[in-house]
């Protein structure tokens, strides 16, 4: 790779990941629900400092619903790995792919909530 390819390849990391961490930290704020908020904290960089400022400003008990929604939103995360890899060797173009296990991913990081809740 190109010294200025290097550089571009940075630029668009930075640009994609700090997106995605001002994305998640906006849902936080706007949605009501905290635990459905904590799906979106399951991005590893936003977790730990989501759980942090949650606790912070609104408390353990929050934190804790913010936690819940990350380890449902992380299981999440599993499914939706198999499920982009299950349309890969099925011979999906890797774009479907991707476009199904997205919402893979939403559905059972809720179902996911939907059973943590229910045991308590």
């Amino acid at each position: 790779m190109k010294k200025s390819g290097i550089w571009l390849d940075l630029l668009i990391r930075f640009l994609l990941g700090g997106g995605a961490v001002a994305g998640c930290y906006l849902l936080l704020l706007i949605l009501p629900w905290k635990s459905f908020a904590g799906i979106f904290a399951a991005f590893p960089a936003v977790l730990a400092s989501a759980v942090i400022m949650s606790g912070w400003l609104e408390g353990p008990e929050a934190a804790s619903q913010l936690a819940l929604g990350a380890t449902a939103g992380m299981l999440g995360c599993t499914v939706c790995v198999a499920v982009a890899l299950w349309g890969l060797l099925a011979g999906i173009e890797w774009g479907w792919a991707i476009v199904l296990s997205i919402p893979a991913w939403l559905i059972s990081s809720l179902l996911f909530i939907s059973l943590f809740k229910k045991e308590n």
